[in-house]
């Protein structure tokens, strides 16, 4: 059988990992001298409060090769093949991380594909390679499925400030829109793997307009997600807005974890989804 890993920013939940038997490597977070595993030993709700609480920016880490061999030889052990789907590599090492690390296991056996994303954009494509798993897909197959959405992911935001992504150095194409006015709101994507402006808004509540705005100029949606950080009041109300337009969709809310939450800061709030 062909199993399905990701890591941690895919923001996907316990339940979602065990239902669909995907392997999520975390990435990590340090405050200090502490080391925290994004997902696994801080809550969002935490994270967000030491965030607020702490006078110096915490930093991120990839997972180590090391890691991902354990990981990969763990699934191997038991005879099945692999399919790893993971994070941008143009703002984490991690996809590197993961490709080395399944060259020292065994790569006859271990498809590493870049997604070029994150959050639930990366998550639903991580849920896609395990349905075709369950059903017998082989893994050429899969990775080859994956491969063909990668261009299919979005992720836009709104970011109340740019402070945390140009300190983690993650701004991409965005630093454009540094010196903003007071509360004027970047509205930021992920495109081709990097972080670049969408535009500005002047206010929070302007700002989630034109993200639902740009959402319905984006074709067919098949599969979304609200992502948030800290913000799940906001998120509640975004998902009512749009629901209308989508009666077919499960739109799920989807809490962001310590790893991304270090780069976008509280408040981040936006759409990941997959278009047709």
């Amino acid at each position: 059988m062909v199993r399905i890993v990701t890591d941690s920013t895919a923001d996907l939940t316990e339940e979602q990992q065990q239902a669909a038997g995907i392997t999520v490597v975390p990435l990590n977070v340090h405050f200090g001298d502490q080391v925290f595993r994004d997902h696994v030993d801080l809550t969002g709700d935490e994270f967000f409060r030491r965030l607020k609480a702490s006078s110096q920016l915490p930093r991120t880490s990839q997972p180590s090769v090391g890691v991902f061999e354990e990981a990969f030889k763990k699934l191997r052990a038991g005879g099945d093949e692999i399919v790893a789907v993971h994070l941008s590599s143009k703002v984490s090492g991690t996809y590197n991380s993961a490709l080395m690390a399944a060259q020292a296991v065994g790569q006859e056996a271990i498809e590493v594909v870049d997604s070029l994303s994150t959050s639930m954009a990366l998550g639903f494509m991580a849920l896609e390679g395990a349905k075709l798993a369950r059903a017998g897909t082989d893994r050429g197959a899969i990775s080859a499925r994956l491969r063909a959405l990668v261009p299919k992911a979005r992720v836009i935001c709104v970011v109340d400030t740019l402070t945390y992504l140009e300190r983690g150095g993650r701004i991409g194409k965005a630093r454009a829109l540094l010196g903003s006015l007071l509360n004027v709101k970047p509205i930021l994507q992920l495109k081709d793997g990097e972080v670049v402006p969408l535009g500005r808004a002047r206010g929070r509540p302007q700002a989630l307009s034109r993200l639902v705005e740009l959402l319905g100029r984006d074709g067919t949606v098949g599969q979304l997600a609200i992502m948030h950080g800290a913000a799940q009041a906001d998120a509640a109300q975004l998902r009512n807005r749009v629901a209308s337009s989508y009666p077919g969709l499960d739109i799920l809310l989807t809490e962001i974890g310590a790893v991304l939450g270090t780069h976008t800061g509280p408040g981040v709030i936006g759409f990941t989804y997959l278009v047709t």
